[in-house]
């Protein structure tokens, strides 16, 4: 079923007896998680009524019990059931021995009063065993994979339409960059946006870079761009601030590395005219971090990218057999001039 029509039944109190989520998407999890127990009962039922299980510590028949004992001072039970293993093909890593019995007869005549959630962060279920088939039969099943690139940034965009504010394109794009595409993060990050963009209710491209945390690898990007550009007082500035926040010299170059070799990489498709949709499908990388490499990339010959990454390599090298101070190496790196 859809996550966001069984989604919005929850939200009108239409519930069903069983549910299975089938999926590693966090947020997703736990943005059903959280609405379920919002619409099905009070805080104060919640400390009677509202049970979490794990099926690699406890027992199933514990479950079972519960789901079957009648809500304490409630109209509902809600029991949440994590690693349900049973449901696959994978090995027990466990010693507690689960009575499936139990479950099937139960699926049968599930208690009126009582929620089961089953939480099941795999890629898919054993289809060959019975309890599956009777959970595919019986139960709701939710889809909460891990959402692709288009789909996760297609339900933050609608999120923000549904919310009443409205996202410069270049906005968006810097906001998918920093948050690298991934969902949990750019919802947990949308509500500083929100708070910013209030009265306005636009959020510009200035409120991104001032409200949304750079990473390591996006700081070490900006450094990527000063080296190019000949910028060496901003390169050894920002060079000298990711050490003072801990990061190693070597950690860097490694980095850097990876990074100058996707320009290369860019630079190479593009000469053979690959078009940027084709540069995804073949290195499987951001779109918009493959935008912005193309951006740089186009700017240097082929020789003076290769140049400068042989040179980080070569530095890899020496760092890591002590042929001489990290520290002084890269900072040597960032004062040399690449023609």
């Amino acid at each position: 079923m859809s996550f966001q029509t069984e989604l919005a039944k929850i939200k009108e109190k239409k519930f069903d007896s069983v549910y299975v989520l089938l999926g590693k998407e966090r947020y997703l999890t736990k943005q059903f998680k959280k609405q379920l127990v919002a619409s099905g009962m009070n805080e104060e039922e919640q400390s009677f009524n509202l049970m979490t299980f794990d099926m690699k510590q406890d027992l199933l028949d514990n479950v079972m019990i519960e789901a079957q004992t009648i809500p304490f001072f409630g109209d509902r039970k809600i029991i949440f059931i994590q690693e349900p293993y049973f449901l696959t093909g994978e090995k027990k890593k466990t010693d507690v021995e689960h009575d499936l019995n139990t479950l099937l007869e139960y699926l049968d005549e599930p208690s009126p009063s009582t929620i089961l959630v089953f939480l099941a962060p795999y890629d898919k279920l054993d289809e060959r065993k019975k309890i599956v088939k009777k959970l595919k039969k019986e139960a709701i099943m939710i889809d909460v994979s891990d959402m692709d690139n288009r789909l996760a940034q297609q339900y933050v965009a609608d999120t923000i339409k549904v919310e009443g504010y409205e996202i410069s394109k270049e906005a968006f794009e810097e906001f998918i960059y920093l948050t690298n595409a991934n969902l949990s993060r750019m919802m947990n990050e949308l509500d500083k946006l929100f708070l910013a963009a209030t009265d306005s209710k636009k959020i510009s491209k200035e409120m991104v870079h001032q409200l949304i945390p750079r990473t390591l690898e996006h700081s070490i990007f900006d450094l990527l761009k000063y080296v190019l550009s000949g910028q060496k007082d901003n390169a050894l500035t920002l060079y000298k601030e990711l050490l003072l926040q801990g990061e190693e010299p070597i950690k860097i170059n490694a980095i850097l590395i990876s990074q100058f070799r996707l320009l290369v990489q860019v630079k190479i498709m593009a000469d053979r005219h690959y078009q940027q949709s084709n540069m995804i499908d073949v290195l499987k990388i951001h779109p918009y971090r493959i935008k912005l490499s193309l951006q740089e990339a186009k700017r240097f010959e082929l020789k003076t990218l290769g140049a400068i990454f042989d040179y980080l390599v070569e530095n890899d090298y020496k760092m890591k057999s002590g042929y001489m101070d990290a520290n002084l190496l890269f900072e040597l790196f960032l004062m040399k001039e690449f023609k």
